[in-house]
């Protein structure tokens, strides 16, 4: 667990220094000249007689307006057009609360559409896989040694599907705090409520993707056979010759993930 949070803090560092050095690049100018040349660079000085543009190299040159024809300036991309298709992938840990207290790893996609620069709405799929409890989901104690309470479970973790609404507090092309919920339901292998307020951090990269952090809680409910020994009251038998007890669980857990937005 400390590797994971050492992991995620330098992470963010590397992200947000990425993203300030992005900011304070200067913006790049090009001098046309009447002679059809041109030079790229950032513009040091200019008045009404002359130009001085710096080159990538380094090197300084000085031009007369009288010989410029024109002088056109870079424009920043964006990180992303004010409306447009996205998509998010997210890994992290979630840490169970109270009993029974089951930790997973968690890796949660959603993709949809941003509406404007600040709203997101989409839909998605996520996969949680829950570390074994002795005794509790997701182990059994009818043999010897412990062993996975749902025989599927490797197959089939938690699954759940929900729909994602996101909110950016400044726009999306900028370093910006954001919150968002999902809200959904597990299927497949254990049918359930999956419900999950979250909120974050989001990089500007590049026009083509940012990243993310974040924070959260996440409700779960499931409908799964805790399996046991025959004695235990209220115990039913299986055809295998097991016997488990039906029962209905709510899993509370907190979160922290990383991931990337394109």
């Amino acid at each position: 667990m400390k590797k994971l949070i050492l992991l995620l803090v330098a992470a963010v560092m590397a992200m947000t220094a990425m993203a300030g050095n992005d900011d304070a690049a200067p913006r790049k100018s090009t001098v046309h000249l009447k002679s059809g040349e041109f030079m790229t660079g950032v513009i040091t000085s200019r008045d009404n007689l002359k130009v001085e543009i710096t080159s990538d190299n380094g090197v300084a040159y000085v031009y007369d307006m009288a010989d410029v024809d024109y002088i056109s300036h870079e424009h920043k991309k964006k990180n992303y057009d004010t409306s447009k298709f996205r998509g998010f992938v997210d890994m992290g840990y979630s840490m169970g609360l109270g009993e029974p207290r089951c930790d997973y790893w968690l890796v949660e996609t959603s993709f949809g559409y941003q509406f404007n620069p600040n709203l997101y709405l989409g839909a998605g799929v996520g996969l949680h896989k829950f570390n074994a409890k002795i005794n509790t989901f997701p182990m059994r104690n009818d043999y010897a040694e412990p062993r996975p309470n749902d025989p599927d479970l490797d197959k089939f973790p938690f699954v759940p599907l929900y729909a994602d609404v996101r909110y950016n507090l400044h726009s999306e092309s900028r370093n910006t705090p954001w919150a968002g919920i999902k809200l959904g339901g597990s299927v497949f292998n254990h049918g359930g409520v999956f419900a999950s307020p979250s909120v974050g951090f989001h990089f500007a990269s590049n026009q083509f993707f940012s990243f993310n952090v974040g924070v959260g809680y996440a409700l779960h409910t499931a409908h799964y056979k805790l399996w046991c020994t025959g004695e235990t009251p209220g115990a039913i038998p299986d055809k295998a010759g097991h016997s488990y007890l039906d029962k209905t669980g709510v899993f509370h857990n907190v979160f922290v993930k990383a991931g990337v937005e394109f």
